[in-house]
């Protein structure tokens, strides 16, 4: 277990990572982005079309308003976890390159614990970005035990994401081209949402979309919302162990 003098100078050297990259930094600034962007103009937007006859309208039978909780969950509940892994995932990236993975094998702390803490620091990061964006805006928002579950199943999506970019890239620019499968894959919650039940439990090849099918769920006041946690935390962890597992065999052949 790592000792408190050794997690806060991994702290304090992640933060200076960080603050030294302007993409990272932005990356961090798409959580408030969104989030602001999600309270203020999707009311607004959803206003301006329904003036103007287009939702509801011919085409479309339902305003903008009836999905909110479609795109709360997409922007919300899972990308907006996503963020903190992907940033955690470009900086073990910075350390693939640089050989610091490779390194830490032969120092006092053990590379396991190293990697355990790269995983857990963008986890807890992304809970905190979840209850703060979803209490931003304020719409759609689960009550709060409800909430706190919900939150703790998204941010194992962080891990998740850390440890693709770690396994499956090489570098940085490999892991631009990470990010855009990332965003692709989410595709499978927004479709999601349109499958008829209970075939839509089927979008659960992607494990994230548990998390969003609970919130929707919660919102629903669906009574089984849990089965959709319970099998959100079984198969994100299995996946995550499984991506570990990866790991550990490209750092043995990188040493």
């Amino acid at each position: 277990m790592l000792s408190t003098a050794h997690i806060k100078r991994l702290t304090q050297t992640d933060l200076k990572l960080i603050a030294r990259d302007r993409f990272l930094l932005l990356m961090f600034s798409f959580m408030v982005i969104m989030a602001l962007a999600v309270r203020f103009l999707l009311p607004a937007l959803d206003q301006q079309l329904q003036a103007n006859g287009i939702m509801p309208g011919p085409n479309f039978p339902d305003p903008l308003s009836a999905y909110f909780p479609l795109l709360i969950g997409y922007l919300i509940v899972f990308q907006g976890t996503l963020l903190a892994g992907a940033i955690y995932g470009f900086l073990f990236l910075d350390e693939k390159e640089d050989k610091t993975l490779v390194a830490m094998q032969v120092t006092p702390i053990k590379i396991s614990q190293f990697i355990g803490f790269r995983l857990a620091v963008p986890a807890l990061l992304s809970f905190v970005a979840y209850l703060g964006m979803i209490y931003t805006v304020g719409m759609h928002v689960p009550p709060l035990p409800q909430n706190i579950i919900i939150g703790a199943t998204a941010c194992l999506t962080s891990p998740i994401t850390a440890l693709f970019y770690a396994v499956f890239a090489q570098n940085k620019l490999q892991g631009f081209g990470m990010a855009k499968f990332t965003a692709v894959a989410g595709w499978v919650i927004l479709g999601g949402w349109f499958i008829p039940q209970p075939f839509d439990w089927l979008a659960g090849i992607f494990p994230p979309f548990f998390a969003t099918k609970a919130y929707w769920m919660v919102l629903d006041g669906d009574p089984n919302w849990w089965i959709a946690i319970l099998l959100g935390i079984v198969t994100q962890l299995a996946l995550i162990f499984i991506m570990l597992s990866m790991l550990r065999k490209t750092l043995s052949r990188l040493a």
